[in-house]
This record gives C-alpha cells, sequence and structure tokens, in this order.
C-alpha cells in the first residue's frame, strides 16, 4: 500500500493583498490556529422524462449554474488598534480584496474576495479569538504551480 504525500495543516494558509501597486500579499496573524477552503457550485433540478413511458417517474439531472469559494480562517486575535480598525472596515465596505490561497509551496488559487463575516470572542481563561470569512466576488483562478 503507498502512502499519501501529506502536509501539516498550517501549510494551507491564506494571503490578503494590500491593494497596493505593486500589490503585496500577506498572511494575517489572526490565521493562526484555523482555516478552510469550501469550493462550491449551485445547481439547478431539470427533470427529464422518458419519452417511450411519460408517466413514469423521470430522472432528475443537474445542470451547474454558478461557482463560488468561501474561505474561513480563525485564532488567537492579533490584538492592535490597526487590526480591529481594519477588519472592522473591511467589513463594512462593500469591498473585495485580492486573495491568494496557498498548499504551501506547491501553488495556490486567486480571486476577489468580500469579508462577509468577522467574529470575536473571549472566554474566561482563554485569550481573544477572532474568525473571518470571505465569499469569492467573481471569478477565482484554476489552481497554479509556484512558491510563494
Amino acid at each position: 500500500m503507498a502512502t499519501p504525500a501529506t502536509r501539516t495543516g498550517t501549510k494551507l494558509y491564506l494571503k490578503i493583498g494590500d491593494g497596493g501597486s505593486p500589490e503585496v500579499f500577506s498572511h494575517p496573524c489572526l490565521i493562526n490556529a484555523e482555516r478552510g477552503v469550501a469550493f462550491r457550485s449551485s445547481t439547478n433540478d431539470v427533470v427529464v422524462p422518458d419519452c417511450t413511458n411519460p408517466d413514469d417517474p423521470a430522472w432528475r439531472e443537474l445542470v451547474k449554474d454558478a461557482l463560488n469559494v468561501g474561505l474561513n480562517g480563525a485564532g488567537i486575535m492579533d490584538n492592535t488598534v490597526e487590526n480591529y480598525q481594519a477588519y472592522t472596515e473591511w467589513w463594512k465596505l462593500d469591498e473585495a480584496r485580492n486573495v491568494q490561497i496557498w498548499v504551501d509551496t506547491l501553488g495556490y488559487w486567486s480571486g476577489a474576495f468580500k469579508l462577509t463575516e468577522w467574529e470575536i470572542t473571549g472566554n474566561r481563561g482563554e485569550k481573544i479569538n477572532a474568525s473571518i470569512t470571505l465569499e469569492s466576488d467573481g471569478i477565482v483562478s484554476d489552481f497554479t504551480p509556484g512558491t510563494p
């Protein structure tokens, strides 16, 4: 039996662009514990009747209608005034930022994303935690091999 090639979970990371020219991408420190990427598609149901026996139950076929990528990240909050201001501003604005989704040194996907949820939590005996949810706004590139 062959074992799969593996990587630790910290080798999946998000890099958010600063909007500059040239744009600089960096991995936010608040995404230091959990991160995830969901590749989704919405579909439409089409019921295709049998022409020979139209009263028989028909088979359902799916037609892909739209593609979407969702990102999430969480961890111990990097507690600076600038972080609280920057994430609050991004959450309020209808502004997409360029994001790269890296898998270690194998490569990345990239696209524009909007901050749709930002949560801050604090519990007795623990540090302040934060989580963010990003949703793609337009096309996300195919996986591009390369190194950061």
